[in-house]
């Protein structure tokens, strides 16, 4: 098949969404399918992997470059007679879409808990542009399928748009097994010290090699969208007053470390900002921890748990799906129960070794399973049948 991709960047070095386009490409072009990449921009070093075609955008407003991406992705997309134009992005003229970003409909209400704010949210132009390209993506003569990630979406789907369970496709995120593996643990030791040189001039950091110290890992490039607000106040309950917090990622690092001081972790916190081998740092951690407030499926989950570190998520994160509680890590309902994040982190704190080291063998045999390979394979068949639907009609 001649396979589209749809994503409005593809790239290593940007989060979790852009990161699942370049592995899709890869795995369908191992597949022996030939892929072309529709967005507007790509890594200079994945030109040669793949073609990729550009598109415009008329960047005035969030409104219009939301909408002229979507209408001038469909003008491409009509260009060449592909097979399938698989949507990672909120365009038109798809025949599949994955539901990558958070679901806007639903995102909105979460996210503006006041209802005077969520009802002035409905007129932002922003907000309206994408609930319109919502409904037209999930109307009875949208998209042929979508594909979640979770059962969350999937009953998102259904409460918000009435989309039949017959067009609905289930695919759990896919990792690198190569990158993410507990073997990274074989270096934890020598990367708490690596972080403790790197970043002893920080004065808000104290030492964190080791072995015994407790060491929580998180990692975002939205900090307040996936909950570090309610992981530092919780950080500053636990009873271990020892226990440190990395924070990976380049959000608002100045406003979260006043925060973290504001809550008496000068000493407890360290922002170690965007990291290239992030793989060793999740296997440096105790727990690695991510109470977002809602997202389709936080590949990086997935990531610390092929690691050997298990996770604390919450209920309306789709990552929940993995998550066997008390196995492989830890459930909390939402990004705003911190007592529950409290407790559950001074549980898994006060375990005994052996009982760690047996959890962090459950994280592998979940994370080995859903490998980036399975992935591409799951997504072909959802190909395959859309393709025999087109060629029917």
């Amino acid at each position: 098949m001649h396979i589209a991709l749809v994503r409005r960047h593809c790239s290593l070095k940007r989060a979790g969404a852009e990161r699942y386009c370049v592995n899709l490409f890869r795995g369908l072009q191992k597949l022996g399918h030939r892929v072309t990449v529709i967005g507007e921009g790509i890594d200079d070093e994945l030109k040669d992997e793949v073609e990729f075609l550009p598109v415009a955008v008329n960047k005035l407003t969030s409104w219009t470059r939301n909408r002229s991406f979507a209408e001038n992705c469909a003008k491409v997309a009509r260009s060449q007679p592909f097979d399938i134009v698989h949507g990672l992005s909120r365009v038109e003229g798809l025949d599949t879409f994955r539901l990558t970003d958070p679901m806007q409909t639903h995102w909105v209400k979460v996210w503006y808990r006041h209802p005077v704010s969520r009802w002035l949210q409905q007129l932002n132009p922003r907000h309206r542009a994408i609930f319109e390209l919502e409904r037209k993506l999930y109307q009875p003569t949208g998209v042929r399928r979508v594909i979640v990630q979770s059962k969350l979406d999937a009953q998102l789907l259904t409460k918000y748009f009435g989309v039949e369970e017959s067009r609905i496709r289930r695919i759990v995120n896919g990792v690198d097994t190569n990158v993410f593996h507990p073997g990274v643990r074989s270096e934890r030791t020598a990367v708490r010290e690596e972080l403790f040189r790197q970043f002893e001039s920080d004065t808000t950091a104290s030492r964190i090699s080791k072995d015994d110290t407790p060491l929580l890992v998180f990692a975002s490039m939205d900090f307040r969208r996936k909950g570090l607000d309610s992981l530092l106040t919780a950080l500053s309950r636990v009873k271990d007053r020892e226990a440190k917090l990395v924070v990976l990622g380049a959000g608002d690092i100045n406003g979260y470390r006043r925060i973290a001081n504001s809550l008496g972790l000068e000493r407890r916190v360290l922002f170690a900002g965007r990291q290239s081998s992030i793989a060793r740092l999740y296997g440096a951690g105790d727990l690695f921890v991510l109470p977002t407030i809602y997202e389709p499926f936080p590949n990086v989950n997935l990531e610390a748990m092929a690691c050997g570190t298990p996770v604390i998520t919450t209920a309306t994160a789709g990552g929940a799906d993995i998550i066997e509680p008390g196995r492989n890590g830890y459930v909390i309902p939402d990004a705003w129960s911190v007592q529950a994040l409290t407790e559950q982190i001074d549980h898994h704190l006060s375990l005994p070794d052996s009982t760690k080291q047996e959890m962090s063998g459950f994280c592998w045999d979940i994370a080995s399973k859903l490998r980036v390979e399975d992935n591409a394979r799951q997504v072909v068949e959802v190909f395959e049948d859309v393709l025999r639907e087109k060629n029917a009609a």
